[in-house]
């Protein structure tokens, strides 16, 4: 017996309200084969690549509390 054949028989056994459901599904399954998938950012073509390691880390935040909160050292 094929897996079409074995689902076919367990389909002709449910209730009609199961069926619908089982409709559902088979067509969400459907649609993601369908779907094409995106293919994933590479390096090259990420914008973010060229941005990161342009700011030395810690220098955005010098004095920041000192500019939020008019407070002179945090320390």
């Amino acid at each position: 017996m094929t897996t079409k054949q074995a689902i076919a028989e367990a389909i002709e056994q449910l209730p009609e309200q199961h069926l619908v459901e089982v409709l559902k599904y088979i067509q969400q399954l459907a649609s993601i084969q369908t779907t094409p998938t995106r293919k994933p950012s590479t390096p090259i073509s990420d914008p973010l690549v060229d941005f990161i390691g342009a700011i030395s880390h810690g220098s955005l935040a010098t004095n920041l509390d000192s500019e939020l909160y008019g407070k002179e050292d945090f320390h």
